[in-house]
């Protein structure tokens, strides 16, 4: 059942891209970005960037490219990843342990960020000394107000608090309303100067009541 959905909702994103006419295929980065900035539809985006960069992953809400110049380009493929993209592209959101944001697109298609190196989960404990999965317990009791859960405060709590990492990642959750699942899963992690680097930061209380 949820196969055919899926499949149904596959056909329907191609058959969107095909309505609308794409520009030409081009290797000039500028070039690439405006056009995208021009399509009016998702899956005609999707399309045109999937014939001009190289595919790094894609999620619910975003797919994610290589550019020319070795960046990465967040391309929204439906509204919840224009709302995500809005999010991180928030000039009041910047932090030492957030990822760069290096431009954007007028209507949020797409922003561009730093291309960071993932980690592991043993790197991001060499480089803080708090292991990743204690870190991950900590700041869901830390921002539980923030996802509007009740979790019991872990042993863990009073020693990750101390820590850089988890009091910046609290006032940024807390300032800006930031979920703490993203926060909590090692692939959301980058690594640039020797520390750890959130690199998916785009996923709001306000964006998880509306879409998910």
């Amino acid at each position: 059942m949820m196969h055919d959905l899926l499949i149904k909702m596959a056909e329907k994103f191609c058959q969107a891209a095909e309505k609308e006419e794409l520009p030409e295929d081009s290797d000039n980065q500028n070039t690439i970005l405006k056009n995208l900035e021009k399509l009016e539809t998702f899956a005609a985006r999707v399309k045109y960037a999937e014939k001009n960069l190289k595919r790094l992953g894609a999620g619910s809400s975003r797919v994610v490219f290589v550019l020319p110049d070795e960046n990465i380009l967040k391309l929204a493929k439906n509204d919840r990843g224009v709302a995500q993209n809005k999010v991180e592209s928030n000039p009041k959101m910047k932090s030492k342990i957030l990822n760069k944001i290096l431009g954007k697109a007028k209507n949020h298609a797409w922003i561009i960020t730093q291309y960071l190196d993932k980690i592991k989960e043993s790197e991001f404990e060499e480089m803080t000394d708090i292991n990743f999965k204690d870190f991950g317990k900590a700041i869901g009791y830390g921002l539980q107000d923030v996802a509007d859960t009740t979790k019991k405060k872990p042993k863990c709590f009073d020693e990750v608090s101390k820590s850089f990492v988890y009091k910046e990642l609290e006032r940024l959750g807390e300032k800006f309303n930031l979920m703490p699942g993203d926060m909590s899963r090692i692939s959301s992690w980058g690594t640039r100067d020797g520390h750890p680097v959130l690199i998916d930061a785009g996923l709001t209380k306000e964006i998880f009541d509306e879409f998910y």
